[in-house]
C-alpha cells in the first residue's frame, strides 16, 4: 500500500533513534510512575515529569469526557469568560490546554495520543521531525485497518494545519505541539516537548464540531468549521467492523503496541 510519508520522515527516524524507549501510560494513574490528572490537565503533568527527569520519555493514550479545549490564545478572546459559563451550562465545559492551535472537542469516542520527551543530544529536534515522530504510529494504525493515509491541510476543519492525518481528503486526526525547549541541538537536562494527536474514532462529528462553533460564537470570534471536512474511523470501516466502545478499545490497544514497538 502506498501512502505519503509524514513530514520530515528521515528527521523523525533520527529523532526516534536518539530517544530512549517510551514509557506507555494509560488514561489514568494506575500503575504509572507518575500521577496524571484526568483529561487535558494530565498533559501538563506529563510535561513536568519529563522535564523534571522522573520519566525519560513518555507516551499516553487516553480519552476524556465532553469538553471544548481551547488554546492559550483562545483564552484571550473578548468573550472567553462568557463562553466558559454558557458552554458549561450546555454540557461542554471549556478547558485550556498546553499546546497551540485553535479549539477542539474532547468526548468519548475521541482517542488521544501524547508523546513527551526531552530533546536528545543525538539528533536535532524540529517541529517537522517531532510531527513525523507523532504521525508514524498513527499512519501505521490507520493502514493496519486497511486504509490509505495522507498528511496535510483540510480547509474547513477545526484546528486545521499542515500536519493533519487525512483519509480521502477529510481530517481523521489533528496534531499540535507544546515546547519548553527551543528547536535545534539539545540542551542536556533542560526543556521538554509535548506532541499531541486527537483521533476521531467513533463520535458524532456534527455535535463535536457544533460545540467548537458555539464556543467561538459566544467568545466573539469569527470562526466557523464544517463537520463534513472531518471523518471518523468508524465511518471508514466496513459495516462488519466493531463500533463504539469495542472499536475505541481496539484502537487504544493497537496504538499502545505501536508506540511501544516503534
Amino acid at each position: 500500500m502506498s501512502r505519503k510519508a509524514p513530514p520530515g520522515p528521515a528527521g523523525g527516524a533520527r529523532l526516534r533513534a536518539a530517544l530512549p524507549a517510551f514509557s506507555v501510560l494509560g488514561g489514568g494513574p494506575e500503575g504509572a510512575p507518575v500521577t496524571l490528572r484526568p483529561g487535558v490537565a494530565g498533559e501538563g503533568d506529563l510535561l513536568d515529569a519529563v522535564e523534571g527527569g522522573t520519566l525519560a520519555a513518555a507516551a499516553r493514550v487516553w480519552e476524556a469526557p465532553r469538553a471544548v479545549v481551547a488554546s492559550r490564545a483562545d483564552a484571550r478572546l473578548p468573550g472567553f469568560a462568557d463562553a466558559r459559563r454558557v458552554l458549561a451550562a450546555e454540557g461542554w465545559p471549556v478547558e485550556v490546554r498546553e499546546s497551540g492551535g485553535s479549539a477542539v472537542p474532547h468526548a468519548p469516542g475521541i482517542v488521544h495520543l501524547s508523546l513527551a520527551f526531552r530533546p536528545p543530544e543525538g539528533a536535532p529536534t524540529t517541529l517537522e521531525s517531532t510531527y513525523a515522530l507523532l504521525l508514524e504510529p498513527l499512519i501505521r494504525l490507520v493502514e493496519g485497518f486497511g486504509l490509505p493515509a495522507d498528511v496535510g491541510e483540510v480547509p474547513g476543519s477545526f484546528c486545521d494545519g499542515r500536519f493533519n492525518l487525512v483519509v480521502g481528503g477529510r481530517k481523521l486526526a489533528g496534531t499540535a505541539q507544546r515546547w519548553r525547549a527551543g528547536p535545534g541541538p539539545a540542551i542536556p537536562g533542560r526543556g521538554a516537548i509535548l506532541a499531541h494527536a486527537l483521533l476521531l474514532v467513533d463520535v458524532d462529528r456534527s455535535e463535536a464540531t457544533g460545540a467548537v462553533n458555539r464556543f467561538y460564537q459566544v467568545a466573539r470570534a469569527d470562526r466557523h468549521f464544517d463537520a463534513d471536512a472531518l471523518v471518523t474511523l468508524a465511518e471508514l470501516l466496513p459495516e462488519t467492523a466493531p463500533r463504539g466502545r469495542a472499536l475505541v478499545a481496539e484502537v487504544g490497544r493497537r496504538l499502545r503496541g505501536l508506540v511501544a514497538g516503534c
